[in-house]
């Protein structure tokens, strides 16, 4: 599976679904993967959400990264690049399914690359995030023929 930034940031955050989605990537067969993009966007949040009155810190931002890098390393997630093909498929993707569209799903840019690598990869996306559930099957097959 492909762990997006949403699925981190529950887990991170002990929401409800968190040992849902633990046991998901702890029962994968393969092994389970994110990006250096999932880690930006997982690592800004984290450190805003800890931040004091002074705002963000460089140390705060820091230690977000640690953070991160330790959940990768307990639930054994490997993080792997975004390539120029999946930047190109994550904005072909905007084009289609992105919120200056007029798609249900509304996904923002970190959502598209998340789904483009996932794609990439061909793994499903493992996600908490409830704007996929607005893709139905066939968008996505209408997408990847280039329809």
């Amino acid at each position: 599976m492909f762990v997006d930034s949403s699925t981190i940031l529950a887990i991170i955050g002990q929401s409800a679904e968190a040992p849902l989605l633990v046991e998901k990537i702890k029962g994968s067969r393969r092994p389970c993967k994110t990006s250096a993009g999932v880690r930006v966007d997982v690592v800004m949040a984290l450190a805003r959400s800890r931040a004091d009155r002074r705002g963000v810190t460089g140390e705060g931002i820091e230690r977000a990264g640690e953070i991160f890098d330790e959940l990768l390393r307990v639930l054994k997630i490997y993080e792997i690049t975004i390539s120029p093909r999946i930047s190109a498929d994550a904005c072909a993707l905007a084009g289609r399914f992105g919120h200056l569209t007029d798609h249900p799903a509304q996904l923002r840019m970190r959502h598209c690359l998340a789904l483009a690598a996932a794609e990439s990869l061909r793994y499903p996306l493992l996600t908490n995030e409830e704007a996929f559930d607005r893709i139905n099957e066939r968008d996505m097959e209408a997408w990847r023929r280039g329809e």
